[in-house]
């Protein structure tokens, strides 16, 4: 068994500093959206910020500190009945979400709010949405309904999106009791338009493209690759199915649109006659691309 010493050196050299300066981000952008645009107009986006705004506008508790209290007690249940599934990333994302909402609520000028309630979902749940994807791409979590989610998954049949669809909905329904049909319906539509806002930010992070090309020159094209790519190319035996010639096809993982250009530059310039075919690749773990590890 480690010594507490040897512990603590192993978790140091797990902590990229880079992860958390992106997480500390993320929050900041996240809190910025709820203490502008949500909570000033009422706006339950369901989620623990959503039962926060709520208590805020009823009991007059502190948005930041109810989530954070909220987390706490979230964290002490998932890590009995779930186990140590958020590591120290997520517990850090916790805290600074739940410290930036209050701070902004003391720093920010009330009449920098946003009152006007399109503007305010729109904005906010960009904001939010945005905030919650970039803290996500570093594998952590800033705890909330997603806890409650993954339990009822554990325990039942239950799909975690659907299960936290369920609980979103349930927080806008609040929503819609205390304040008003109005809000609650906005709250609704806040709900949509943040899950749709993580979708598309996380995939826009994520995201990276397979090329696979098929040529009568892979040489000459490997090392244009290796070279003004600085990518890797894995070789693969292919067979055409009419002819029943053998190649090689060459498979490289490529980062951005902008290589994707360059590799059909180099490519039409040594095999016009190559055969190329690009697709979307949701992520890649590895050497030259994202670390292969779990969240700490």
């Amino acid at each position: 068994m480690p010594s507490l010493r040897e512990w603590n050196k192993q978790l140091f050299l797990k902590i990229n500093i880079g992860d958390f300066l992106l997480i500390t981000i993320g929050t900041l952008i996240t809190a910025a959206g709820i203490v502008i645009f949500i909570a000033p107009n009422k706006i339950a986006a369901g989620g623990v910020s959503g039962i926060g705004v709520i208590l805020f506008h009823l009991l007059h508790f502190p948005i930041g500190l109810t989530m954070l209290v909220i987390n706490f007690f979230l964290f002490i249940v998932a890590f009995f009945l779930l186990g140590s599934e958020f590591g120290l990333k997520s517990i850090y994302a916790t805290i600074m979400l739940s410290l930036f909402v209050d701070l902004l609520e003391y720093v920010v000028p009330k009449n920098f709010y946003v009152n006007d309630l399109v503007i305010a979902v729109v904005f906010g749940n960009l904001l939010t949405g945005a905030g919650i994807a970039l803290v996500m791409s570093r594998g952590s979590s800033t705890g909330g309904t997603d806890i409650i989610a993954m339990i009822a998954r554990k325990y039942t049949n239950i799909d975690v999106g659907k299960a936290l669809m369920a609980i979103d909905f349930s927080i806008t329904v609040f929503a819609g009791i205390f304040f008003g049909k109005i809000i609650g319906m906005y709250s609704l539509l806040a709900v949509i338009i943040n899950t749709n806002t993580i979708d598309y930010v996380l995939e826009g992070i994520t995201t990276s493209f397979q090329a696979l090309v098929v040529t009568s020159k892979p040489s000459e094209i490997k090392e244009r690759i290796l070279v003004e790519l600085n990518r890797g190319v894995t070789l693969l035996k292919a067979v055409g199915g009419y002819t029943g010639e053998e190649k090689l096809a060459l498979w490289v993982i490529l980062k951005s649109p902008r290589e994707i250009v360059r590799l059909k530059e180099i490519v039409k310039e040594e095999d016009p006659t190559a055969f190329i075919t690009i697709t979307h690749v949701r992520e890649v773990l590895g050497k030259g691309f994202k670390k292969i590890s779990g969240a700490v």
